[in-house]
């Protein structure tokens, strides 16, 4: 028989988790840079840079497809493993409300995988001649996040911008 004290408790389900953030492309964090080379290799992507960013190793990638996406950037630890993807989205046709569009679109999808995100930058400020704008989200878990961002340098006639999203190990 049921007491009445637990036909009162109202019944909590538990959400399912979201999906653990893995890198994109079928690749898996602390995988060794062989194991890169082989799947870029296959993949039919080129790899057209590789540079030493900040103590990390970092490889560009072209060729990978993706719809608008126009590099990929990997970087490698200290024991040359995989430890983050940067995809660059950029698109010389696309005006200001465009890349706004690619931004929403992008976060409304990792929204529904991965829950609300942070907002880490909403920014527009002069740095010199150049206005600059970054706007940036993140969604954080124990084995890694994603970061998506905005950016925008413009001096009159002068534009950059791109949209990348960032896949870090945790």
């Amino acid at each position: 028989m049921i007491g009445l004290g637990a036909m009162l408790i109202p019944q909590v389900y538990a959400q399912s988790p979201a999906p653990q953030i893995e890198p994109p492309f079928g690749l898996y964090w602390g995988e060794s840079q062989k194991a890169i080379e082989r799947v870029m290799n296959q993949a039919q992507a080129k790899i057209v840079g590789r540079e030493s960013i900040s103590g990390r190793e970092a490889w560009t990638v072209e060729g990978l497809v993706q719809p608008e996406l126009k590099r990929t950037i990997v970087y490698f630890g200290a024991t040359k493993d995989l430890v983050e993807v940067e995809l660059q989205y950029e698109q010389p046709k696309w005006d200001l409300v465009a890349y706004e569009e690619f931004l929403n679109s992008a976060r409304k999808r990792l929204e529904s995988k991965y829950g609300p995100a942070v907002v880490l930058a909403r920014d527009k400020k002069p740095e010199g001649d150049v206005m600059e704008t970054v706007v940036g989200y993140q969604w954080q878990q124990a084995k890694g996040r994603i970061e998506l961002f905005f950016y925008s340098a413009e001096r009159n006639s002068d534009i950059y911008r791109t949209v990348s999203v960032h896949y870090r190990a945790g």
